[in-house]
């Protein structure tokens, strides 16, 4: 059966401005990239940022979204090993693959990085995409496509952070800021998988019960620290921190931190000026870290571990695409607890 020669897609056509729904030209995929048919798209607070032309710009007309899930439609030249009707995930950076960085399982930080999916591409508010080869994992029958869609950033950044970059294990104490929004949650869940305690920071009853559900042993306020974390920890504090939040919380987690402890920063929506003591670092022996998303390997090590039901990613409701509007607004206050998925 042929296809369509248009597809739907919410566009967006001036900076902050409204995402219309319109019916647009089908794409046409080139080399080494494959048509994709969108299953599924998580709604983020990185879009929100795109839309208002803040961290990075996109050239309008423009439609947004990088959490994408679904199936192979069409296949460009050069690309081998897949076929239409394959069901993917996706991650989420434009890289070589070639690189020293690439090549030594540092994809995330590719010294040729072409930008992201949904920025420097059109996304996945839409029933089409296209989409690099390289970006697919595999996606087995037995996760569905909306729960799929949130396994690159959702699950797979706070698993790069913790696992690869902070290396959080058995009897370790975590602290999570942020606990309660999308990545926050999958970050609870995967530092718990690992043996760790963990303590979620973020504001509302709401999300703290969130929390807890996720295996948390507290969900607190930024405000409860570093007492409550010296408390807990019988005075010595915590040996891991990622921080999702930013300077907002980090004067309160940094002085949670013991010797010889972690902080790993994801980031850093509250701004971005941090005034340190340094001397606490060097005295303490103290690291701190940045991380950024997840690389493909790292990706299909997610979706096993979802497979074999070792993680669970969080669906706070499925809609349709001319929902994207109410998705970000809100995704924009806050009230969103886990991951709002558009399905096309």
């Amino acid at each position: 059966m042929s296809l369509s020669k248009t597809m739907r897609a919410m566009v967006l056509e001036e900076p902050d401005g409204p995402l219309e729904l319109r019916e647009v030209q089908l794409p046409v995929p080139g080399e080494d990239e494959v048509l994709l048919r969108v299953r599924a798209c998580a709604v983020d607070r990185f879009d929100i940022a795109i839309r208002k032309g803040g961290i990075e710009r996109a050239t309008l007309p423009h439609v947004l979204g990088h959490e994408i899930a679904g199936e192979v439609s069409a296949l460009g030249s050069g690309v081998e090993g897949w076929a239409p009707g394959d069901r993917v995930a996706t991650t989420l950076y434009l890289v070589c693959g070639e690189c020293r960085r690439c090549k030594g399982d540092r994809e995330t930080i590719c010294e040729n990085f072409g930008g992201h999916i949904g920025v420097n591409t059109w996304g996945g508010y839409a029933e089409y995409t296209l989409m690099p080869a390289h970006n697919l994992v595999r996606l087995p029958e037995s996760i569905d496509f909306p729960e799929a869609s949130v396994l690159a950033n959702a699950v797979g950044t706070p698993y790069h952070a913790l696992v690869s970059r902070m290396g959080i294990g058995e009897g370790d104490f975590l602290i999570v800021t942020g606990a309660g929004g999308g990545v926050g949650l999958h970050a609870v869940q995967i530092g718990v998988m690992r043996g760790a305690r963990v303590m979620g920071v973020d504001i509302g009853a709401h999300k703290h019960e969130a929390i807890l559900a996720q295996g948390a042993e507290h969900a607190v306020g930024a405000s409860a620290l570093p007492d409550l974390a010296m408390e807990w920890t019988d005075g010595r504090g915590v040996d891991g921190v990622l921080e999702l939040v930013g300077t907002a919380t980090m004067p309160h987690t940094f002085a949670s931190l013991a010797k010889g402890g972690q902080m790993v920063i994801v980031g850093s929506h509250t701004g971005t000026a941090w005034e340190i003591d340094t001397g606490l670092i060097y005295r303490k022996e103290l690291e701190i870290r940045g991380s950024r998303n997840v690389s493909a390997a790292e990706l299909q090590t997610v979706v096993d571990l979802v497979a074999d039901g070792k993680l669970t990613p969080i669906i706070a409701g499925t809609f349709p695409l001319e929902e994207a509007e109410a998705l970000q607004a809100r995704v924009a206050d806050g009230s969103a607890v886990g991951r709002e998925v558009l399905v096309p």
